[in-house]
Order: structure tokens, then sequence, then C-alpha cells
């Protein structure tokens, strides 16, 4: 038996045996065909090659800028009516006017903001509003009608 064992650990601690990999086969590239001369006695010139297509047009930009979220504005208008309502009109003047730096095109905020400054008795900056908003009104005669109340009634106090 030891015999055996012995037998099996040294055939497990024999080196295998080199054998080298055959050289890899190379194939020679196939020659050019021969150029045939032209009537010219010239050698034809190969044709030329097509210019490369032009680069795309860029899409131009939208002549007009998409509107600012109404979502944001119309809750930020919502916060500062009833804080205005609440007298608390330091922080209804500071909800819109962050209202206003996302949309400051809005001629209900600054509608909005012009009351807030009338409460608060400041008549020059009501009216400055007003006519901000009315500027922004465009066609809209209900709030054209509303910004031309205001500058009205900052103008009798």
């Amino acid at each position: 038996m030891f015999a055996t064992a012995l037998a099996v650990a040294l055939a497990a601690c024999t080196l295998p045996t080199y054998q080298p990999l055959p050289p890899p086969v190379v194939k020679p590239l196939p020659s050019p065909p021969p150029v045939e001369p032209s009537p010219g006695g010239l050698p034809d010139t190969p044709p030329p090659e097509a210019p490369p297509p032009p680069p795309p047009e860029p899409i131009p930009p939208p002549s007009t800028p998409p509107p600012p979220s109404r979502t944001a504005t119309d809750s930020l208008l919502q916060q500062g009516r009833t804080q205005a309502a609440a007298a608390n009109y330091a922080l209804a003047t500071s909800t819109l006017e962050r209202a206003l730096r996302i949309n400051p095109r809005d001629a209900e905020l600054w509608l909005e903001l012009g009351r807030v400054k009338l409460k608060q008795g400041d008549r020059a900056q009501a009216e400055n509003m007003g006519r901000r908003a009315l500027s922004l009104a465009g066609a809209n005669g209900e709030l054209r009608a509303r910004c031309e109340a205001l500058i009205a009634a900052a103008r009798r106090r």
C-alpha cells in the first residue's frame, strides 16, 4: 500500500513536457491589379471621391420662450392673497416678490403686489405696480379695468 501511495505522489509531482505551438500561417496579401495606361500614355487616375455631406442645419431656437410654470406662481399668488387678508403685509410682499422672480411678466402678480402696497400706505409704489400690471395686461379688458382701478385708488388716497 505504501508503494502505491508513493507512486501516486510521485506521478503528481512530475512536470508536464513542453510542446511548442506550430508557427502561425501567414497568407500574403493579394497584389493590386496592374494599371493599364490610358490612350494618352498616362496611367488612369482613380475617380475623385465624393465630398463629405454637409453638416446638418442647426435647429433654430423658438421665437418666444415657453411660458413659466403657472402652477408655482398661482400657488404663490394664493399664498400672498391669504397673507394679505390676514394683514401680514410683509410676508405677503415677500411671497409675491418671489412669484415675480419666477414670472416677471405676470400682470396678476403685479396687480396683487400693488394692492398690498396700497394697504401698507405706499401709494407711489401701488401706482407704479398698477401701471406695470396695466402694461402687461394686453387685451384682457377685465384685468385692465382692475389695474386702472388700483391706479385711481392710489391717486385718491
